[in-house]
């Protein structure tokens, strides 16, 4: 299990350029939903699971993602990768 906590604490959405190092992160509007999508993440060397939540139009979301130590190392920043608002 990973630390639950980032999903208490209000963080933005990456923006998608890989500029923070989220390489791949999901969105879903339940708190649970997200939780159990990051207990079956499986992180390899140099990776970390990050999230939180924040708010659109619709109401309130919690991401969670992957951050890379070394977006280089990692690969293309071109193939970071990001999910839609799970309904």
């Amino acid at each position: 299990m990973h630390d639950i906590d980032i999903l208490a604490h209000e963080l933005s959405l990456p923006e998608g350029h890989g500029h923070d190092r989220v390489v791949q992160w999901h969105v879903f509007r339940s708190q649970d939903q997200a939780r159990h999508f990051m207990d079956n993440i499986r992180l390899g060397e140099g990776q970390n699971i990050v999230g939180g939540r924040t708010r659109d139009s619709l109401g309130a979301i919690w991401w969670v993602g992957v951050q890379v130590d070394d977006l280089e190392k990692w690969g293309n920043g071109q193939a970071v990768n990001k999910h839609a608002a799970s309904y």
